[in-house]
């Protein structure tokens, strides 16, 4: 274990080394040189430079014209800068070999930048008036056709030829900023950018064109027109219109992706791991909206720093906090209240970003979903200070909780639920130089979840439940880590990115506990031994341009997995693959394996949110996939953007309850037995589409996909459909700017019907006990065998919904700035989830019941927001 904490301080050695050992390698042309003459021949200036430089120039004759007269500016400060000035337009080139240059005939003129010393341009690009750092910003100098995009924390470095240049500073949303430089020498420029006045309150355009990360960045105000959620404006719903993401009812995240399950979405806030981000059984997510600041979603290709998902990365960070000035955010609406408050605590050096969501009570919401009691909070509190320009501090703390219950007939209660998060973590980002960048971040995440379900064991002849019993269980785990990365910009078209983690999870399971009524205190379970298992990870990655056309990006993750005696060391290769043949059209391929150690396993028996995360054993081994993207975009500027993506992914180590064992009892040497592992494999086509006008932005988004499951002791190790093997998905949305001030939108999905099990043949149970002994006893009553011949081999009908919604934004006046919403959720009342399930009767005989659960019927809304 020991080598283990010194293998991840060799990143943190080597970048500390990295600026000074680059700079020991530069150039001869770097060394500084005033030329005594400013006019005279080329034969003049070489002479000088072998007299006074120390430094040799060795030259054939006749290969240019050394008499040839020129003229140098007084601006010419280093020795490159000289040779370029009165080398240029000769068809000649420079070799350096043993503090000498050696100039030999070349077939094509002097390149304008060939011996010009090059400098870099670093800095931090921020919003004006608040100073918030401003990630994906494009840094561009049109002359030398060189640029560079800012990193998630502001972060640039751009390398340039020795002289004078004119950079153009963009970002969507803001005004473009034109800075002139004289370069002589590294030089830091940080850049404030203005927001447009004129900018429209709905943005939609999800593609920004080629991704050079492959992934997906999602800004506050990008889908609101789609993702408003009974008022609320919830921006992790934007990642339900995006093709290959599936939004199910019964899962507590409601988030699958690409054939994976829940537990298989890495969601990170600010960098810290969250168990269950949701709120309402996944209706809601915990990200106000009024604390976003990005999200970054990947699902086609994994950067290597993020390991512990085979399916998705959730990415999301939150504002620091107004540097300048105090400002906030207020919203309400039938579901929730919340308000946002953030300002400096010192000017330009220390400020503080503050949120907190209620739920509205019960009574309002119960006017239309008459069975659902819902209480739940979001806390969340950021602190950041600088140090200095170099250096910045900060501090994070979430706290959310809910407990909801849920009815039938406003009789019984069926099912009661109650989880939360609490997360905090201390962060530091280092400019190390020119050409470098750290972070380091301090994490502890905590989750629980108590769940108790009452199910059925009679019902009476019309299916009435007249005998029942309540499973209860309550599980918690806890996560702490320490995590260090860092960026190294070796060059314009080469990036360096490499880090490390230390992690320690415990986990603590409880007895599951069976009882006449629901159990709402954690107290009363009995507590099983703790399972408390080790992780260290490294990580590099190189972005590579090639030219103009061609992004090439290779990295590996390496992790390494403890709990108790079990040891498993992981080698999991990344690799992403760009070409751009036009400036619109871009092709893709990448592959990437993933592993993962914990394990989240729901009782079938339970319903929803009946989770428990387990680690990995050696006989529980850790989850892996293998996935191979292909991929297309094409987008016209403003107009109109396109993408597709063929996919195939293999799962090893899935899990699933072993047939016979549905229910979770967490005894220290059986648990392992209620589970087994099996294969996955899902495999689809996806596309994407949108249309942005001055009036009319139109998205669309189509997956067909197979997604298949396979244990060695369910349907006789044959292979059969994963239980939400939706065939197509489709989602419709589109905005309609009626003026200035308002718009409507509208957004209709739909979804082929998920996979279920049903008997095929009964039997009649033959039991001396009850004086069942032959067939002529059917007449008396009798239980049935119910005799399945495969698993899931059925389909619901399918699933679609279409939400209304408009919205007023008045011209802002002076502080304050206003927005009404409103809408209508789930227009036609369709349901979200079809359930067919087997009951006994009093009379012995067995019924099918199918039911039609929406968790939200035909809801409208409004919602109210103001901003100071």
């Amino acid at each position: 274990m020991r080598p283990l904490f010194l293998y991840l301080l060799y990143p943190v050695i080597f970048s500390f080394l990295c600026v000074p050992l680059a700079a020991q390698k530069k150039s001869i042309l770097y060394r500084p040189f005033h030329a005594p003459l400013q006019k005279g021949t080329i034969g003049d200036f070489l002479n000088e430079i072998n007299a006074r430089s120390g430094i040799t120039i060795e030259y054939a004759t006749g290969i240019f014209p050394v008499d040839k007269e020129v003229t140098v500016g007084s601006d010419i400060v280093t020795l490159g800068a000289l040779l370029q000035t009165i080398l240029a337009g000769e068809k000649v080139k420079a070799i350096e070999k043993n503090d000498k240059i050696i100039l030999v005939p070349s077939p094509a003129p002097l390149p304008d930048d060939a011996l010009l010393p090059h400098y870099s341009v670093y800095g931090i690009v921020n919003e004006e008036g608040s100073r918030e750092s401003m990630s994906d910003a494009v840094v561009w100098e049109a002359a030398t056709g060189k640029g560079a995009i800012c990193n998630i924390y502001g972060y640039f470095s751009l390398a340039l030829p020795e002289g004078k240049h004119r950079l153009e500073i963009t970002h969507t949303g803001y005004r473009p900023r034109i800075i002139d430089l004289d370069l002589h020498w590294d030089q830091r420029t940080d850049i404030s950018l203005s927001p447009r006045e004129d900018i429209p309150e709905v943005i939609v355009s999800g593609s920004k064109g080629p991704k050079k990360n492959g992934g997906e960045t999602i800004m506050p105000g990008q889908y609101d027109a789609y993702t408003n959620f009974l008022g609320e404006n919830d921006a992790i719903r934007s990642l339900y219109i995006l093709p290959g993401v599936t939004n199910v009812a019964d899962a507590s995240s409601s988030l699958l992706v690409r054939g994976g399950e829940q537990d298989e979405n890495l969601f990170l806030l600010d960098g810290n791991p969250i168990f269950n981000p949701t709120h309402m059984l996944g209706a809601l997510s915990i990200v106000d909206k009024t604390s976003l600041k990005s999200i970054q979603f990947f699902k086609s290709t994994f950067p290597s720093r993020f390991g512990g998902g085979l399916s998705s990365v959730i990415d999301v960070y939150t504002k620091d906090g107004n540097m300048q000035k105090w400002g906030g955010e207020t919203n309400v609406n039938f579901l929730a209240a919340s308000t946002m408050i953030e300002g400096p605590l010192k000017k330009d050096r220390t400020a503080v970003m503050a949120s907190f969501r209620h739920s509205m009570p019960n009574f309002i919401l119960n006017l239309f979903e008459k069975d659902f009691f819902s209480n739940f909070y979001d806390a969340h509190l950021k602190l950041t200070h600088l140090l200095n320009r170099n250096d910045k501090l900060t501090m994070n703390v979430y706290s959310g909780e809910d407990k909801l219950n849920l009815q039938i007939d406003n009789r019984n209660l069926n099912n009661s639920q109650r989880w939360g998060n609490r997360m905090a973590s201390v962060g530091w980002t280092h400019v190390l130089g020119s050409q470098s960048f750290v972070t380091t971040s301090v994490n502890a995440s905590h989750y629980y979840n108590l769940a108790g379900f009452i199910y059925t064991t009679y019902n009476d002849s019309t299916g009435i439940p007249v005998n029942s019993r309540s499973f209860n269980t309550y599980s918690s785990i806890t996560h702490f880590n320490l995590r260090t990365q860092f960026e190294v910009i070796a060059s314009n078209n080469i990036t360096l990115r490499y880090g490390g983690e230390v992690a320690l999870t415990r986990i603590k399971p409880f007895e599951s506990k069976v009882d006449s009524t629901i159990s709402i205190d954690p107290s009363s379970f009995q507590s099983s031994a703790p399972l408390p298992y080790k992780e260290y990870d490294l990580y590099a990655e190189s972005e590579i341009r090639a030219g103009a056309h061609f992004l090439f990006r290779p990295g590996m993750h390496l992790s390494s997995f403890h709990f108790r005696g079990f040891a498993d060391n992981s080698l999991q290769p990344r690799l992403y693959a760009a070409y751009r043949f036009s400036a619109d059209h871009q092709l893709s391929i990448s592959y990437n394996k993933m592993t993962q150690y914990l394990h989240l396993v729901t009782n079938p028996s339970l319903g929803i949110n009946s989770d428990l995360w387990v680690p990995s054993t050696a006989a529980l081994r850790p989850e892996e996939s293998h996935m191979v993207d292909l991929g297309y975009s094409f987008k016209r500027k403003d107009k109109f953007s396109f993408s597709t993506d063929l996919y195939w992914k293999e799962m090893n180590n899935v899990t699933n309850y072993a047939e016979g064992k549905s229910f979770f009892i967490n005894t220290d040497s059986a648990w392992e037995q209620n589970i087994e592992t099996g294969k996955g494999r899902s495999y689809g086509w996806e596309l994407m589409a949108e249309k942005t006008g001055k009036k009319l932005n139109i998205h669309f988004s189509y997956a067909l996909s197979w997604n298949w499951r396979q244990f060695e002791q369910l349907n006789k190790g044959r292979e059969f459909p994963f239980k939400y093997d939706r065939r197509h998905v489709l989602n419709l949305a589109s905005t309609y700017k009626i003026d200035k001030t308002k718009d409507i939108s509208a957004l209709w999905m739909f979804a082929t019907g998920d996979v279920f099990s049903l008997p095929e043949r009964i039997y009649p149970d033959y039991d001396n006990a009850q004086q069942i002994l032959h067939p002529g006893d059917l007449l008396q009553n009798y239980r049935f065998i119910y005799h399945f011949s495969g698993i899931n081999q059925y389909r619901t009908p399918p699933y679609s919904r279409l939400d209304l919604s408009a919205s007023f934004h008045p011209v802002r006046k002076k502080r304050y700035g206003f927005n009404w919403t409103a809408g209508v959720y789930n227009v036609f009342g369709s349901p979200s989830l079809y359930s067919y399930s087997l009951a006994g009767t009093l009379h012995g005989r067995s019924i099918i019941i199918v039911s039609k659960d929406k968790l939200f019927n035909l809801t409208p809304y409004i919602s109210a927001t103001v901003d100071y």
